[in-house]
Protein backbone atom coordinates (compact mmCIF):
# COMPACT_ATOMS: atom_id res chain seq x y z
CA UNK A 1 0.00 0.00 0.00
CA UNK A 2 1.08 3.62 -0.69
CA UNK A 3 1.34 6.15 1.98
CA UNK A 4 1.81 10.01 2.07
CA UNK A 5 3.77 12.07 4.79
CA UNK A 6 3.87 15.42 3.43
CA UNK A 7 4.10 18.42 5.47
CA UNK A 8 5.12 21.81 5.48
CA UNK A 9 9.11 22.60 4.64
CA UNK A 10 11.71 22.43 7.43
CA UNK A 11 9.14 20.05 9.51
CA UNK A 12 11.09 17.33 9.84
CA UNK A 13 8.82 14.98 7.24
CA UNK A 14 11.67 13.28 5.52
CA UNK A 15 13.94 12.16 8.86
CA UNK A 16 10.68 10.81 10.61
CA UNK A 17 9.95 8.94 7.20
CA UNK A 18 13.23 7.31 7.40
CA UNK A 19 12.34 6.89 10.42
CA UNK A 20 9.15 4.36 9.90
CA UNK A 21 11.02 2.84 7.21
CA UNK A 22 12.87 1.33 8.88
CA UNK A 23 11.04 -0.07 11.43
CA UNK A 24 8.01 -1.24 9.35
CA UNK A 25 10.41 -2.65 6.08
CA UNK A 26 9.31 0.12 3.98
CA UNK A 27 10.50 1.61 0.78
CA UNK A 28 10.13 5.37 0.58
CA UNK A 29 8.91 7.91 -2.65
CA UNK A 30 10.08 11.23 -2.62
CA UNK A 31 7.61 13.34 -4.28
CA UNK A 32 10.08 16.64 -4.27
CA UNK A 33 10.11 18.25 -7.43
CA UNK A 34 13.55 19.39 -6.84
CA UNK A 35 15.00 15.89 -5.67
CA UNK A 36 14.85 14.39 -8.32
CA UNK A 37 17.89 16.78 -9.77
CA UNK A 38 21.35 15.11 -9.34
CA UNK A 39 24.00 17.40 -7.59
CA UNK A 40 21.11 19.09 -5.16
CA UNK A 41 21.78 17.50 -2.35
CA UNK A 42 21.87 19.94 0.28
CA UNK A 43 19.66 22.15 -1.80
CA UNK A 44 17.07 19.37 -1.32
CA UNK A 45 17.69 17.72 1.49
CA UNK A 46 18.23 14.44 0.35
CA UNK A 47 18.69 11.53 2.24
CA UNK A 48 22.46 10.49 3.29
CA UNK A 49 24.61 8.15 1.92
CA UNK A 50 24.10 5.67 5.15
CA UNK A 51 20.05 6.58 4.92
CA UNK A 52 20.16 5.06 1.27
CA UNK A 53 22.02 2.04 2.07
CA UNK A 54 19.00 1.61 5.01
CA UNK A 55 16.16 1.98 3.07
CA UNK A 56 15.25 1.30 -0.69
CA UNK A 57 14.90 5.09 -2.04
CA UNK A 58 12.87 6.28 -5.25
CA UNK A 59 12.04 9.69 -6.56
CA UNK A 60 15.99 10.90 -6.10
CA UNK A 61 18.47 11.61 -8.68
CA UNK A 62 16.96 10.73 -11.61
CA UNK A 63 17.90 13.64 -13.94
CA UNK A 64 20.59 16.37 -14.73
CA UNK A 65 20.36 19.89 -13.79
CA UNK A 66 20.10 20.90 -17.43
CA UNK A 67 17.22 18.98 -17.68
CA UNK A 68 13.37 20.60 -17.45
CA UNK A 69 11.65 17.40 -15.67
CA UNK A 70 8.27 18.04 -15.66
CA UNK A 71 5.07 16.03 -13.67
CA UNK A 72 4.51 13.68 -16.86
CA UNK A 73 8.46 13.00 -16.85
CA UNK A 74 7.86 12.32 -13.16
CA UNK A 75 4.73 10.01 -13.68
CA UNK A 76 6.72 8.15 -16.42
CA UNK A 77 9.47 7.50 -14.06
CA UNK A 78 7.00 6.18 -11.07
CA UNK A 79 5.34 3.80 -13.97
CA UNK A 80 8.72 2.66 -15.17
CA UNK A 81 9.73 1.70 -11.53
CA UNK A 82 6.50 0.16 -11.29
CA UNK A 83 5.61 1.56 -8.22
CA UNK A 84 1.85 1.59 -9.00
CA UNK A 85 1.98 -2.23 -9.35
CA UNK A 86 4.39 -2.30 -6.06
CA UNK A 87 1.54 -0.45 -4.29
CA UNK A 88 -0.80 -3.48 -4.32
CA UNK A 89 1.89 -5.57 -3.19
CA UNK A 90 4.64 -4.08 -0.55
CA UNK A 91 4.16 -0.74 1.57
CA UNK A 92 5.81 2.18 0.09
CA UNK A 93 6.19 5.41 2.07
CA UNK A 94 6.13 8.95 -0.04
CA UNK A 95 7.15 11.89 1.27
CA UNK A 96 7.50 15.06 0.55
CA UNK A 97 6.29 18.46 -0.34
CA UNK A 98 5.78 18.82 -3.99
CA UNK A 99 1.51 19.39 -3.78
CA UNK A 100 1.07 18.88 -7.62
CA UNK A 101 3.07 15.21 -7.64
CA UNK A 102 1.03 14.36 -4.44
CA UNK A 103 -2.20 15.43 -6.40
CA UNK A 104 -1.10 14.11 -9.42
CA UNK A 105 -0.63 10.06 -7.55
CA UNK A 106 -4.04 10.16 -5.60
CA UNK A 107 -6.27 11.65 -7.72
CA UNK A 108 -4.91 10.07 -11.32
CA UNK A 109 -4.04 12.97 -13.25
CA UNK A 110 -5.19 13.20 -16.78
CA UNK A 111 -3.24 14.84 -19.23
CA UNK A 112 -3.83 15.28 -22.96
CA UNK A 113 -0.01 14.78 -24.75
CA UNK A 114 1.33 17.19 -27.17
CA UNK A 115 2.58 16.24 -30.32
CA UNK A 116 5.39 17.65 -31.78
CA UNK A 117 4.27 17.47 -35.25
CA UNK A 118 1.04 18.88 -34.58
CA UNK A 119 2.25 21.59 -32.96
CA UNK A 120 4.49 22.52 -35.84
CA UNK A 121 1.54 22.80 -38.07
CA UNK A 122 -0.37 24.72 -36.10
CA UNK A 123 2.29 27.05 -35.17
CA UNK A 124 2.50 28.34 -39.25
CA UNK A 125 -1.50 29.27 -39.70
CA UNK A 126 -2.79 33.03 -38.45
CA UNK A 127 -4.98 33.41 -35.86
CA UNK A 128 -8.13 33.86 -38.82
CA UNK A 129 -6.84 30.33 -40.61
CA UNK A 130 -6.63 28.61 -36.83
CA UNK A 131 -10.58 29.60 -36.55
CA UNK A 132 -10.84 28.35 -39.92
CA UNK A 133 -9.34 25.19 -39.02
CA UNK A 134 -12.04 24.94 -36.19
CA UNK A 135 -14.84 25.59 -38.90
CA UNK A 136 -13.57 23.39 -41.22
CA UNK A 137 -13.05 20.17 -38.62
CA UNK A 138 -16.13 20.85 -36.60
CA UNK A 139 -14.18 21.76 -33.76
CA UNK A 140 -16.40 23.56 -31.33
CA UNK A 141 -14.59 26.90 -30.00
CA UNK A 142 -14.54 27.85 -26.51
CA UNK A 143 -16.42 30.31 -25.15
CA UNK A 144 -13.31 32.29 -23.20
CA UNK A 145 -12.05 35.05 -24.88
CA UNK A 146 -9.63 33.93 -27.74
CA UNK A 147 -5.79 33.93 -28.56
CA UNK A 148 -3.73 32.20 -30.97
CA UNK A 149 -1.99 30.05 -28.07
CA UNK A 150 -5.35 29.42 -26.86
CA UNK A 151 -6.75 28.29 -30.18
CA UNK A 152 -4.04 25.76 -30.81
CA UNK A 153 -4.55 23.75 -27.50
CA UNK A 154 -8.14 23.44 -28.27
CA UNK A 155 -7.51 21.93 -31.32
CA UNK A 156 -4.61 19.91 -30.04
CA UNK A 157 -6.74 18.69 -27.17
CA UNK A 158 -9.44 18.16 -29.29
CA UNK A 159 -7.15 15.65 -31.90
CA UNK A 160 -5.57 13.84 -28.99
CA UNK A 161 -8.39 13.50 -26.95
CA UNK A 162 -7.78 9.34 -27.55
CA UNK A 163 -4.40 8.69 -26.57
CA UNK A 164 -4.57 11.56 -22.76
CA UNK A 165 -2.69 10.33 -20.07
CA UNK A 166 -3.76 8.86 -17.15
CA UNK A 167 -2.25 7.70 -14.29
CA UNK A 168 -2.71 3.89 -13.25
CA UNK A 169 -4.42 3.49 -10.37
CA UNK A 170 -2.33 2.63 -7.02
CA UNK A 171 -3.03 1.01 -3.52
CA UNK A 172 -3.79 3.61 -1.09
CA UNK A 173 -5.77 3.79 1.93
CA UNK A 174 -9.58 4.01 2.16
CA UNK A 175 -9.97 7.00 4.34
CA UNK A 176 -7.01 9.15 5.06
CA UNK A 177 -4.02 8.50 2.93
CA UNK A 178 -1.78 9.52 4.78
CA UNK A 179 -0.40 13.19 6.79
CA UNK A 180 0.25 16.93 6.32
CA UNK A 181 2.42 17.95 9.07
CA UNK A 182 1.74 22.14 9.80
CA UNK A 183 4.81 22.21 11.94
CA UNK A 184 4.28 25.66 13.87
CA UNK A 185 7.74 26.44 14.27
CA UNK A 186 8.21 26.21 10.39
CA UNK A 187 10.25 29.31 10.28
CA UNK A 188 12.61 29.05 12.73
CA UNK A 189 13.40 25.81 11.25
CA UNK A 190 13.71 27.13 7.68
CA UNK A 191 16.74 29.79 9.24
CA UNK A 192 18.21 26.79 11.41
CA UNK A 193 18.39 24.94 8.09
CA UNK A 194 19.54 27.33 5.75
CA UNK A 195 22.58 28.38 8.17
CA UNK A 196 23.25 24.74 7.99
CA UNK A 197 23.52 24.15 4.20
CA UNK A 198 25.08 27.15 4.05
CA UNK A 199 27.80 26.50 6.79
CA UNK A 200 28.35 22.81 4.90
CA UNK A 201 29.05 23.78 1.38
CA UNK A 202 25.51 25.15 -0.08
CA UNK A 203 27.55 27.46 -2.38
CA UNK A 204 30.28 24.97 -3.85
CA UNK A 205 26.78 23.05 -4.41
CA UNK A 206 25.27 25.86 -6.64
CA UNK A 207 28.55 26.78 -8.46
CA UNK A 208 29.16 23.37 -9.39
CA UNK A 209 25.52 23.53 -11.76
CA UNK A 210 26.56 24.23 -15.35
CA UNK A 211 23.88 25.15 -17.37
CA UNK A 212 20.65 24.89 -15.33
CA UNK A 213 17.60 24.12 -16.36
CA UNK A 214 14.92 26.89 -15.99
CA UNK A 215 13.10 24.13 -13.44
CA UNK A 216 16.29 23.89 -11.46
CA UNK A 217 16.82 28.04 -11.55
CA UNK A 218 13.16 28.28 -9.99
CA UNK A 219 15.13 26.14 -7.08
CA UNK A 220 15.33 28.01 -4.07
CA UNK A 221 18.95 29.17 -3.55
CA UNK A 222 19.75 29.29 -7.23
CA UNK A 223 19.91 32.28 -8.92
CA UNK A 224 20.82 34.41 -6.32
CA UNK A 225 23.98 36.30 -5.70
CA UNK A 226 23.30 39.00 -2.95
CA UNK A 227 22.24 38.50 0.82
CA UNK A 228 21.79 34.46 -0.04
CA UNK A 229 21.11 33.10 3.70
CA UNK A 230 18.35 36.20 3.87
CA UNK A 231 17.14 35.72 -0.06
CA UNK A 232 16.60 31.91 0.70
CA UNK A 233 14.79 32.46 4.39
CA UNK A 234 12.48 34.66 2.62
CA UNK A 235 11.90 32.76 -0.16
CA UNK A 236 11.72 29.46 1.77
CA UNK A 237 8.48 30.97 4.02
CA UNK A 238 7.06 32.18 0.72
CA UNK A 239 7.35 27.90 -0.30
CA UNK A 240 5.94 27.44 3.17
CA UNK A 241 2.83 29.50 3.05
CA UNK A 242 2.08 28.33 -0.60
CA UNK A 243 2.29 24.31 0.56
CA UNK A 244 -0.22 25.07 3.46
CA UNK A 245 -2.93 26.72 0.82
CA UNK A 246 -2.15 23.88 -1.46
CA UNK A 247 -2.64 20.93 1.18
CA UNK A 248 -5.36 22.70 2.99
CA UNK A 249 -7.65 21.79 -0.08
CA UNK A 250 -6.02 18.10 0.10
CA UNK A 251 -9.15 16.08 1.71
CA UNK A 252 -7.38 13.18 1.86
CA UNK A 253 -4.74 13.93 4.04
CA UNK A 254 -4.85 14.73 8.02
CA UNK A 255 -4.15 18.10 8.43
CA UNK A 256 -1.59 18.01 11.67
CA UNK A 257 -0.71 21.02 13.80
CA UNK A 258 2.20 20.18 16.24
CA UNK A 259 6.05 20.94 16.97
CA UNK A 260 6.09 17.25 18.50
CA UNK A 261 7.69 14.67 16.50
CA UNK A 262 5.73 11.83 18.46
CA UNK A 263 2.38 13.12 17.72
CA UNK A 264 3.02 12.58 14.02
CA UNK A 265 4.67 9.63 14.49
CA UNK A 266 1.16 8.22 16.17
CA UNK A 267 -1.10 9.30 13.89
CA UNK A 268 1.04 8.29 10.83
CA UNK A 269 1.40 5.00 12.48
CA UNK A 270 -2.82 4.74 13.10
CA UNK A 271 -3.13 5.40 9.37
CA UNK A 272 -0.64 2.48 8.73
CA UNK A 273 -2.35 0.20 10.90
CA UNK A 274 -5.38 0.18 9.62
Amino acid sequence: MLYFLTGITASGKSNLAHKIAVENNMSVLSVDSMAVYRGLDLLTAKPTDVMQAQVKYYGIDIADCDQNFSIIDYLNYLIDQEIPEKSFNEDILAVGGSGLYVKAIIDRYEFKPTDPAIRSELEQLNYDQLIKFHELNEIPIPEIELNKRRLMRNIESYILEESKYVFPNVCVPENYVGIFWDHPEYKNNIERRTKYMIENGLIDEINKIQNPSKTVLQAIGMNLSENLEENINIKTKRLAKKQITWFKKEEKLRMIKSDKEHEVYNSMMEIING
